[in-house]
C-alpha cells in the first residue's frame, strides 16, 4: 500500500509558491503589446524599484537568473575586459564560466568552502590594479551552495574607490537579507523569480545603474534574446523586445503585491528568525555546520554536515520518503557530504518546527547515538518563541 505524505519543499529555490500566486498564472492571457500590459508593467517595474530600494531602472527579462547574468556580462562589458570575480561557492563560479566564454580577462579571487569574501582582500588586489584595468567586480551578494552571506556593502565601498563596475548577483540573497542599491552604489544586481519571490522559475529582475548603462556604449560582445540595452529601451516603454513570460508576469504582479504589503523590515526580521531557529536546532543536536560564522550565515538556506557514521545522501532520501520533505544536496566537491535546509520565501516558523522534527526521527533512526528527541525542536521553539 502506497504511503500518502504531503510535499514540504525546504530547498534555497526553487521556493513553494503560494496559492495565490499560483492562481495568479491562471488568468486569461492577455496581448503583451497591449495597453493594459503595457500598464501591468509600468506599475510592476515601479513596485519592484521600491522593493529593490532603488531608483535605477529594472528590466525583467523572461529567463533563469543565469540568464540575468549572462546579459550582464555581454551588455557591460568588451571582448578583451579585464574582470575580477571574487567565489566563496559554486555560482561564484559561475561568473567565472560566462566571463570567460565571453572572452574577458578574467582573474579569481576564490576562498574555501564557508568563509565569506573579505572586503580587504579584494581591496588590495584593487590597489595593485594601478592603471585601472579592471572594469568590473562580479561577487554573489549570498551563495547557496555554501550559505554564505557576502558583505555587500563593504565589498561594494572598495570596488567603488577603485571605479570598476560593482556586480552583484542577488539571486538567493534579495530579501532574504537586506539590499540597499542606492546606498551601496550598486551598478548591477541580479535577481530571480524562484526565490524570495516565491514564483516559479523563469524570470530574472535586472535592475541597472546610470554607469553601468554608460558602460554598454562601449561593449562589443554578441548578445541578442539577452540584451540589456534592448530590454532598458523597451522597459521604459512597459514593453519586452520579444514575447515575455506573461503569466509569470502576472504571477510576479501578484506576489509583489503580497510582498509590500507584509514590509520589508517584516520580511527580513522573518527569515533572519528562521535562520537562527534551523541554525540553533542543528547545534543543539551536536551538528556541525559548514559555515559556523552567524554574521556571515545565510538568511536563506543552511548547510551542515552528517553526524558521524551518517551518510548525507541517505537522510535525505528518509526526510523525502518517509516525511515528504525536500532537502538540498551539496555541490561540487560537497555533494554527498553535507545536505542544506532551504528557508527562504514562503516557508513559515511551522514548517521549520516540522523539518526539526522529522529530522530528528530520521536521524534516531539512522543510528546516531545519543540523541534526544525534542532537543533540536525545542531550541528552534526557544527563537521563534521570542517577540
Amino acid at each position: 500500500m502506497k504511503k500518502y505524505v504531503s510535499e514540504l519543499l525546504m530547498i534555497p529555490g526553487p521556493t513553494p509558491v503560494p496559492s495565490q500566486v499560483a492562481l495568479a498564472g491562471a488568468q486569461n492571457m492577455m496581448s503583451h503589446r497591449s495597453g493594459p500590459f503595457k500598464k501591468l508593467m509600468l506599475d510592476l517595474t515601479a513596485q519592484l524599484q521600491a522593493l529593490l530600494q532603488t531608483n535605477n531602472e529594472v528590466v525583467i527579462l523572461s529567463s533563469s537568473g543565469t540568464g540575468g547574468m549572462e546579459a550582464v556580462v555581454s551588455s557591460c562589458f568588451a571582448k578583451g575586459d579585464k574582470v575580477l570575480v571574487a567565489t566563496v561557492g559554486n555560482f561564484g563560479k559561475r561568473w567565472v564560466k560566462l566571463a570567460k566564454v565571453y572572452g574577458l580577462d578574467t582573474e579569481v579571487l576564490e576562498y574555501d568552502y564557508g568563509q565569506a569574501v573579505d572586503p580587504s582582500a579584494v581591496k588590495a588586489l584593487l590597489a595593485n590594479d594601478t592603471e585601472k584595468k579592471i572594469k568590473g567586480v562580479f561577487f554573489q551578494m549570498n551563495e547557496t551552495s555554501t550559505a554564505v552571506l557576502n558583505d555587500v556593502e563593504e565589498i561594494a565601498k572598495v570596488v567603488k574607490a577603485h571605479g570598476a563596475l560593482v556586480i552583484v548577483d542577488a539571486i538567493s540573497g534579495f530579501l532574504a537579507s537586506d539590499l540597499k542599491i542606492d546606498e551601496w552604489g550598486l551598478d548591477v544586481v541580479i535577481t530571480g523569480s524562484q526565490k524570495a519571490f516565491m514564483l516559479p522559475p523563469g524570470l530574472a529582475v535586472v535592475a541597472v545603474s546610470a554607469r553601468a548603462k554608460k558602460a554598454m556604449e562601449a561593449s562589443d560582445l554578441p548578445h541578442f534574446y539577452l540584451s540589456l540595452p534592448a530590454a532598458l529601451k523597451q522597459a521604459a516603454e512597459g514593453q519586452t523586445p520579444y514575447t515575455p513570460a506573461v503569466s509569470l508576469i502576472y504571477q510576479l504582479s501578484t506576489a509583489v503585491k503580497i510582498l509590500t504589503d507584509e514590509g520589508l523590515e517584516s520580511i527580513l526580521a522573518r527569515h533572519e528568525r528562521l535562520t537562527q531557529a534551523v541554525r540553533s536546532a542543528l547545534r543543539s543536536l551536536g551538528m556541525r555546520l559548514l559555515n559556523e560564522n552567524d554574521k556571515t550565515a545565510s538568511r536563506a538556506v543552511t548547510a551542515v554536515y552528517p553526524p558521524d557514521g551518517l551518510n548525507a545522501d541517505e537522510i535525505r532520501q528518509r526526510m523525502k520518503d518517509d516525511w515528504g520533505i525536500t532537502l538540498s544536496n551539496g555541490q561540487d566537491e560537497l555533494k554527498g557530504k553535507i545536505f542544506r535546509i532551504g528557508h527562504l520565501g514562503h516557508i513559515d516558523p511551522k514548517d521549520v518546527l516540522a523539518v526539526i522534527a522529522c529530522l530528528e526521527i530520521v536521524l534516531s533512526q539512522l543510528g546516531m547515538p545519543g540523541i534526544q528527541w525534542g532537543k533540536g525542536v525545542q531550541a528552534a521553539q526557544n527563537v521563534l518563541a521570542r517577540k
